[in-house]
């Protein structure tokens, strides 16, 4: 993990030009757009994602889950945070690919990304390079919406098909 210095805008990942982070959003347009949205879940929070490729749907994913902690609105895209991850299965990877950026969040440097970019994934090998680009979390610009403590396994699913890739993950809070 290690932080990079500032980069152009040219290089800003952002899928949308608005982003709400509730889950009171229930425009479709808005929610397709953002490709992630809140499902009700009794005790947790069920995040669903998706894109085009596996990594799209990843990205999509990591985004989600910082969406659901802070109003990413509030954030700014300062600076890049890189993280990389090894497993031995897509699960576990899709675990780790969430739980080191939230391990980022909750210690120094309380890094919050407003957007996140895959840079190399290696499906055979079950290894991500990504970043995200954000800012440090500050609670007087930036509410806490809600504490995320780890993505768990609980009816984790990553689905491809035809082109799309949907994935399912319960947080828990």
């Amino acid at each position: 993990m290690k932080r990079s210095g500032e980069s152009s805008n040219e290089e800003s990942t952002a899928k949308t030009s608005k982003m709400v982070s509730t889950s009171m959003v229930e425009d479709r347009q808005e929610i397709e757009a953002r490709r992630f949205e809140y499902l009700d879940h009794p005790a947790d929070v069920q995040i669903h994602a998706w894109g085009n490729t596996i990594e799209e749907a990843f990205e999509a994913c990591l985004v989600a889950m910082f969406g659901y902690m802070t109003d990413l609105t509030t954030v700014e895209e300062k600076f890049d945070y890189h993280w990389s991850v090894k497993s031995d299965a897509l699960h576990s990877l899709l675990f780790m690919f969430l739980d080191d950026p939230l391990n980022s969040f909750h210690a120094e440097p309380n890094f919050v990304a407003k957007t996140v970019k895959i840079v190399r994934f290696d499906r055979e090998e079950c290894e991500v390079e990504y970043y995200g680009r954000g800012d440090i979390f500050d609670p007087t610009k930036n509410p806490c919406e809600a504490d995320i403590k780890s993505p768990t396994y609980s009816n984790m699913q990553i689905i491809e098909n035809n082109g799309r890739c949907d994935i399912y993950v319960i947080v828990d809070i």
